[in-house]
């Protein structure tokens, strides 16, 4: 049995040096069949390869993210996650597409916008036992690094889970606050809604990005009971504030008095100060002219001499000047009566001095 083993094995290994001895004129074909065949062959690979090449490149559209698919067996690639672009992942394969938007999950009666479930709103009880009805918004959006551990934990049907989660956490939420804080205090409930919401989504391979508390409605017993106790507090505020306006009305009002006090004064201060300064440039104005008629007398008297003997003017011969001025300075008047000394007003015929004086 040894001795024929080595023979076949002696056999084997001569065939294969024999096929490595092989060239390319002992496989091409000789006769025109041959060469048909072998053309048909190289037109149909070349066809098959124009034809599938395009269907292994697949793309991933845009805010999308996936994992590939094996379509022949099934198998998912959980350990790489593929972002948006064109990929050479063969025909046989394709993506299991996740979003990589935010995504909104609503808890309310009222019709969602599209693309969002239509859920009912959230039950809880507050930290006084009062049953409260919420309407709650949150937007989520997944980890892609944590793409494979949620397909393989959840597949696609995350967003389910998501809600079943959301709904007890957020319920049990409730617990930690009066619901009148609901209004008092809004932003620190608020808090703790989205404090809950990213620690039961950060288990889920998601992040929380945002919460809204939109709507609360108690049971109609103690709805009423808070519409009231709202109600007066609204008023004692609105008493309050009154008061605070009439405070400072009051004081606005002094305020004004006092500027308006101040004004009357600044203005009677003025009014002095511009009668002084008035009446004194008229009395130095009068005082100015004065000096100046004086200055022109003396002027007048010490230039023009009328005789050799009287070297100024007597206060005689300054009248009879002035008289002949006035003449001079009324080219219109046919007669000018002036008084004669003491005695009765004495004519004078204006064009004939002028005359005489010309």
């Amino acid at each position: 049995k040894e001795t024929s083993n080595r023979l076949a094995s002696g056999e084997c290994l001569h065939k294969a040096m024999g096929l490595m001895d092989v060239t390319v004129g002992d496989v091409a074909p000789r006769s025109p069949c041959g060469f048909v065949a072998c053309g048909c062959g190289s037109v149909v690979s070349l066809i098959l390869i124009i034809l599938f090449f395009p269907s292994t490149v697949t793309q991933l559209g845009q805010h999308k993210m996936g994992l590939v698919r094996n379509s022949v067996t099934g198998v998912v690639d959980m350990e790489n996650t593929y972002m948006p672009g064109r990929y050479w992942i063969g025909f046989w394969k394709g993506f299991i597409e996740f979003p990589t938007t935010l995504n909104t999950i609503e808890f309310s009666d009222e019709t969602p916008e599209e693309g969002v479930q239509s859920l009912s709103k959230l039950r809880s009880r507050d930290r006084d036992g009062k049953q409260i009805f919420l309407d709650i918004s949150i937007q989520y959006q997944l980890l892609p690094d944590k793409l494979g551990q949620l397909y393989r934990e959840m597949t696609t049907l995350y967003e389910d889970v998501y809600i079943s989660d959301l709904r007890d956490t957020l319920s049990k939420a409730g617990n930690e606050f009066a619901i009148a804080e609901a209004w008092e205090d809004y932003q620190r409930v608020l808090d703790i809604f989205h404090r809950r919401c990213k620690a039961v989504l950060l288990l889920r391979h998601a992040n929380c990005w945002g919460v809204q508390l939109w709507g609360v409605t108690l049971e109609d017993t103690y709805e009423q009971a808070l519409i009231r106790t709202q109600v007066r507090k609204q008023a004692q505020r609105t008493e309050q504030a009154r008061k605070e306006v009439a405070a400072v009305r009051a004081r606005t009002q002094v305020q004004l008095a006092e500027y308006s006090k101040n004004i009357t004064v600044i203005k009677s201060n003025g009014s002095a100060w511009a009668y002084r300064i008035e009446r004194q440039a008229i009395a130095q104005a009068s005082e100015n002219l004065i000096r100046a008629q004086a200055q022109a007398i003396d002027i007048v008297r010490n230039t023009l001499i009328v005789n050799e003997t009287s070297p100024r003017m007597t206060n005689e011969q300054y009248i009879h000047y002035q008289k002949l001025l006035m003449l001079q300075r009324q080219p219109d008047a046919q007669m000018v009566v002036y008084p004669n000394g003491g005695g009765p007003m004495s004519p004078v015929n204006a064009v004939s001095a002028q005359n005489i004086m010309r």
